[in-house]
């Protein structure tokens, strides 16, 4: 078991004691990536400030947690080469039903696993979504393995965790830490 900080992105509507009281907070949009979830980033700061910038135009706030993470809870596709064979074995049954096709997401295979297969018994889940961030994002975190070929290494790669349940994750210190005006203790 690790316990690992994360970070929430939040649109800044000017409520940093209804956030800090209130939150983590649900989202549902309906192109959340992972389904309904409470929505962090893993470990880097860095990406959820990203996140504020591409996608609240610069207008955010970001809260830090912690939670016990262990693969017993939280299915890994990240890091656990078995959960990703377990997603692949769930993407082929999908496929030999028929139910597959080129608008299938990762959220409705997902669906697929908890719903119909009854296999997606976590609490949470963590994924990179490659290509998230452009190669071209000053700083990127990338460096090449070769000049001149095109693989590279993303050493702060754009992890998140969806958090389905807070159930046996000990998750905890849910607090603001951006922007600093709201930062409880912080003096100007």
């Amino acid at each position: 078991m690790d316990r690992k900080t994360i970070y929430q992105t939040l649109d800044d509507r000017e409520n940093p004691d209804q956030i800090e009281q209130e939150g983590p907070f649900l989202c549902t949009r309906n192109n959340a990536w992972l389904g309904n979830g409470y929505y962090f980033w893993d470990t880097f700061v860095d990406n959820a400030h990203w996140w504020g910038k591409v996608s609240l135009n610069d207008n955010y706030v970001i809260c830090e947690a912690n939670f016990d993470f262990h693969t017993d809870t939280c299915f890994d596709l990240v890091g656990k080469t078995e959960h990703m064979i377990d997603f692949e074995r769930s993407i082929n049954l999908m496929k030999s039903k028929k139910l597959l096709n080129r608008k299938t997401t990762v959220a409705r295979v997902l669906s697929y696993m908890k719903n119909t297969l009854k296999l997606f018994n976590y609490n949470a889940i963590r994924v990179y979504g490659v290509h998230s961030k452009s190669k071209d994002l000053k700083p990127n975190y990338q460096l090449k393995f070769d000049l001149g070929k095109p693989q590279y290494l993303d050493y702060k790669p754009a992890i998140q965790i969806c958090i389905y349940s807070f159930d046996n994750l000990n998750f905890g210190n849910y607090s603001i830490v951006y922007p600093d005006d709201y930062v409880s203790g912080y003096v100007v």
